[in-house]
């Protein structure tokens, strides 16, 4: 079905030079899809780096673009490309969908999700399983399992030149320290790990931006890696653990349960307090031979799996 299928992905959300995995999932996905053999094209809003110029010309050029090329849909990445598509009045003659990076009411607000949802053929969120009906799909991001994939203690101590003696703990970021991520939870989370003589010999590991080659040596060489952010969509850095067989801790955000709340060795808080989060990372540290990447396979959060479920929701607003 994805043959002769042209899609136009508009994002602000893409990895650059100098924000190399900022929107990697993206990137990743549409690469997917191109495997599946589908014709992808790629708008990309750089907000990030140009502001609000870069909203303006975004909007100027997509208009141009909209006006002399032919797509079967435009797939939006993040409610703010949809707000630009719609601005450039010329989204009727197209099918069109966005995905939400993030629970709706935190992505632009409940009022705008509703106007988007009066306009769009489709939603895809990737914070609830039970938002999944009529043109309302639930659909996470896929993770890359032939890049994430565990690698030995030794390998990684090599690789990375860490301590093998230590528990590291691991926080994640992909381009810089957002709020809703929560690092001054994470740090008290640490703090009080470490009471009384750090008896669990604990490191705290923080990335950002880090180089994406020696990720999957981080969260191999991790002993739990612990989410205190306040919300989240689909945390892909659960996903890339689970495929490096790493032991997760979260907050109770997003999709965290579906993806991790039936495999032994992860635990999800009850609440956001820092000494419920301390208590559950030594739960999981005391946890034996923990295994994840075949629970990961099956759910079907593989790239390929997750690609063919979209080429489905593309067949089904067409």
């Amino acid at each position: 079905m994805g043959f002769n299928l042209r899609v136009l992905h508009i994002t602000n959300n893409y990895p650059t030079a100098q924000f190399p995995i900022f929107g990697i999932f993206v990137k990743e996905q549409i690469e997917s899809l191109t495997l599946e053999g589908v014709d992808s094209d790629i708008f990309f809003i750089n907000g990030r780096e140009n502001g609000k110029k870069g909203y303006f010309d975004g909007l100027r050029d997509l208009r141009k673009k909209l006006r002399n090329d032919e797509y079967d849909i435009l797939h939006c990445h993040h409610v703010f490309s949809a707000v630009l598509l719609m601005f450039t009045f010329r989204f009727y003659k197209f099918k069109r969908i966005v995905s939400y990076q993030n629970p709706p009411k935190k992505e632009g607000g409940l009022i705008l999700y509703w106007i988007i949802k009066a306009f769009f053929n489709g939603i895809i969120i990737k914070n609830n399983p039970k938002l999944n009906k009529k043109s309302t799909y639930y659909l996470p991001n896929g993770v890359n399992t032939n890049f994430f994939k565990e690698y030995t203690y030794d390998e990684s101590i090599s690789k990375l030149g860490l301590n093998i003696d230590k528990n590291y703990i691991l926080f994640m970021d992909s381009y810089k320290r957002r709020t809703q991520k929560r690092v001054d939870r994470f740090d008290k989370v640490i703090d009080i790990l470490l009471e009384n003589g750090n008896p669990y010999n604990i490191e705290p590991l923080k990335l950002t931006n880090t180089n994406r080659k020696l990720i999957p040596y981080y969260l191999s060489i991790s002993s739990v890696h612990l989410i205190t952010s306040d919300f989240e969509g689909s945390p892909n850095s659960v996903k890339e653990c689970l495929a490096c067989n790493t032991p997760v801790v979260s907050t109770p955000v997003g999709n965290v349960l579906d993806l991790i709340g039936d495999i032994d060795g992860c635990y999800i808080s009850k609440s956001f307090d820092q000494t419920e989060l301390a208590k559950l990372v030594v739960k999981s540290l005391k946890h034996k031979n923990f295994s994840s990447r075949a629970q990961l396979l099956k759910k079907e959060l593989d790239l390929k799996s997750v690609s063919k479920k979209l080429l489905g929701i593309y067949q089904s607003i067409q």
